[in-house]
């Protein structure tokens, strides 16, 4: 699977970051400067892939 970063945006404003194809730490390197440019991190979640070598997976991020 191809890295891709998916963007979701809720009625109510709240943005979702998810990073597909990534696995491991490396994929907050991949959204950081999105996530800057979106202000404040309300949740970071990082799901089993984030605990994985770096390879693919994703990592799940929701602010406003």
């Amino acid at each position: 699977m191809p890295r891709q970063i998916v963007v979701s945006i809720s009625p109510e404003g709240e943005v979702e970051v998810r990073v597909e194809g990534q696995s491991g730490p490396s994929c907050q390197d991949l959204t950081r400067k999105l996530e800057e440019a979106l202000g404040t991190t309300v949740t970071d979640r990082r799901t089993p892939e984030f605990h994985q070598p770096d390879q693919q997976g994703h990592r799940q991020r929701t602010g406003r």
